[in-house]
């Protein structure tokens, strides 16, 4: 009945699944995989941090809570329409008694999202009331379902619409040229663009854009020159963002810094981990122990291979790279703080203590 694949439509019959649009239970959900267990697999103990949301799909499970009180779940039961026995700490210990059919979703995550989905009419009602009235509503909603804006204060969100200068834009015109300075980035209101990049002579489309989706951020991120081409595909309009406006408004509040100290506490408590964004010859010259290389340019594609459930200190030699990681993986779901400085910023002792090779 079930493939290791998610089917989003039998997710939104769990509570508190269905409260989320399509688009942000995806996001919710990207990177689980179901999974089938055989009859005496243990799901969690009693006593247990409930790091996950765990729904049954099919098959039955028998609850023991710490007193020997006994009780059976059914993957057809109204009950299976919840996570089993929420509660931090576990109440209960949790065994199959079938083969059985789970998906464990991050918690922190599901919240989060959660949070933002019971909140966005509010503030989009507040927004509505402080903008002028020929404002495009459904535009305005198109942008606070993005993640970018998960972590902007809700002023602040106000502030950066209100900062945006609009410009009509025509098919096929360029807006970004690979190679330039970066001074803004640009948010779509109306119409389509491609990305393409130039490598070797060869000019590859790595992205369609379309209404409420946003460019040009990642040059802004590390103080870099812009790393493609964007092309109009029709007809529209986008908003500027000028280069001062999005580091004020939605960089600096966007992102945490960790000193060393703290950082490696963070880590070594089992709740953290070292992410290394620099390129893969860099690393090998030498990182931080127990260190997951990830170039920033991998990034967008490979972070949904990353455990859902730590919190990621990202560094590179400096801020620039990993101050643009992290954003990516803000908005991707994951909790992330920069190193700050990065590993120049490190002392002789902290270099001689820390780092390896290989």
């Amino acid at each position: 009945m079930f493939r290791n694949s998610l089917n989003l439509d039998v997710l939104h019959n769990f509570v508190p699944l269905n409260a989320l649009t399509r688009t942000r239970l995806q996001e919710v959900v990207a990177g689980c995989r179901i999974q089938s267990l055989p009859a005496g697999s243990v799901l969690f103990r009693f006593g247990d941090p409930q790091v996950q949301s765990v729904f049954l799909l099919s098959g039955q499970v028998e609850l023991i809570a710490h007193d020997g009180e006994v009780a059976m779940v059914d993957a057809t039961d109204v009950a299976a329409n919840h996570a089993l026995a929420p509660g931090n700490p576990r109440q209960f210990t949790a065994t199959a008694l079938t083969t059985v059919n789970i998906l464990a979703v991050n918690q922190q995550r599901l919240y989060d999202a959660l949070l933002w989905e019971q909140s966005l009419s509010s503030l989009a009602q507040t927004l509505f009331a402080e903008l002028p009235g020929d404002i495009d509503r459904d535009w305005v909603l198109r942008l606070l379902q993005s993640r970018v804006f998960h972590s902007v204060p809700p002023m602040n969100i106000l502030a950066l619409i209100r900062a945006m200068t609009p410009r009509p834009v025509a098919d096929g015109e360029q807006i970004i040229h690979q190679g330039a300075e970066a001074d803004c980035c640009y948010f779509i209101r109306e119409g389509r663009a491609k990305v393409v990049q130039h490598e070797g002579g060869a000019a590859t489309v790595v992205a369609y854009l379309g209404k409420g989706e946003y460019f040009g951020e990642e040059a802004l991120l590390q103080d870099a020159p812009r790393n493609a081409d964007v092309i109009m595909l029709e007809d529209g309009v986008l908003m500027r963002l000028e280069k001062q406006d999005f580091d004020r408004l939605l960089k600096s509040p966007s992102l945490a810094a960790l000193d060393f100290a703290s950082a490696e506490r963070l880590v070594s408590s089992g709740k953290g981990q070292w992410l290394d964004v620099r390129l893969p010859e860099e690393y090998k010259q030498g990182h931080l122990r127990e260190a997951i290389s990830m170039p920033l340019q991998d990034l967008r594609h490979k972070a949904l291979q990353l455990p859902q459930d730590l919190h990621y200190v990202v560094y590179s030699f400096s801020e620039q790279r990993s101050a643009a990681a992290a954003f990516m993986l803000g908005v991707l779901g994951f909790r992330a703080s920069v190193l700050t400085g990065g590993l120049w910023n490190l002392s002789p002792e902290q270099r001689q203590s820390n780092l390896e090779t290989g």
